[in-house]
């Protein structure tokens, strides 16, 4: 069911901001009540079926109606990948992974949620889906990091940057072969985004590549801050 196009920071764009956001606060407060402990394993293990299950449907679904495209219906964006990085690290804790599910799902879901590529509003079933997968990721991340205190160090941001390039190199060959445009990098998403204010192709490509950068910083800025706090403390 399709009601209208989509509008971004329209009511329903905000209404659903407002909730992943809410969510995300109350799993960080549930996670570090002592009494609520004993739950912590049922509301990993839910988080993490809940994002492959919704993925899951999504492809099949597209699948069975003869509508999924190679071209742009494989996992291969960040934020489809995170979803199996996030997933596999609400289940086991795997430092490396987590570094990429960290960065690679804040960079990339974080950006989505804010100017989405989207054409359709609530209660369309894209709509839906769109923000059930990236607001999963956003509140798993939290969850995981401020809620069980998953670290991230800042040797993180090289290790995650080099191997972002190369895995977009990897994907500017197959974009190349295939006529794909995954990681937007063979044209700029139909719907706005800050890749709009970088200029044409190639350009924003530059653009974005320092747009990660800085992302990388401001990411890793949460951790940098409760480091220098602690080491306040332990000097009182």
């Amino acid at each position: 069911m399709n009601t209208g196009e989509f509008t971004t920071f329209g009511t329903a764009h905000l209404i659903t901001l407002g909730l992943i956001f809410l969510a995300s606060a109350v799993l960080v407060v549930v996670a570090r009540l002592p009494q609520y402990r004993k739950h912590i394993r049922m509301i990993r293990y839910t988080l993490a079926g809940l994002l492959l299950t919704n993925e899951f449907i999504y492809i099949f679904g597209l699948m069975l109606r003869g509508a999924w495209s190679y071209k742009w219906g494989l996992p291969l964006q960040l934020c489809d990948l995170a979803i199996f990085a996030v997933a596999y690290c609400l289940v086991k804790h795997n430092s490396t992974i987590w570094e990429i599910a960290y960065f690679w799902g804040l960079g990339g879901t974080l950006q989505a949620l804010l100017t989405p590529d989207l054409k359709v509003s609530f209660p369309d079933y894209i709509y839906i889906k769109f923000f059930l997968t990236h607001g999963l990721i956003v509140i798993s991340i939290i969850f995981l990091a401020a809620g069980l205190g998953r670290p991230i160090f800042f040797e993180s941001l090289k290790r995650v940057f080099v191997v972002t390039n190369i895995y977009a190199c990897f994907i500017a060959v197959f974009n190349g072969i295939f006529g794909s445009n995954y990681l937007y990098l063979s044209h700029k998403p139909t719907q706005p985004s800050l890749l709009n204010y970088m200029g044409p192709w190639p350009y924003y490509l530059i653009g974005g590549e320092l747009m990660f950068i800085v992302s990388l910083f401001l990411y890793y800025m949460p951790f940098f801050i409760a480091k220098k706090i602690r080491g306040v403390k332990s000097i009182h």
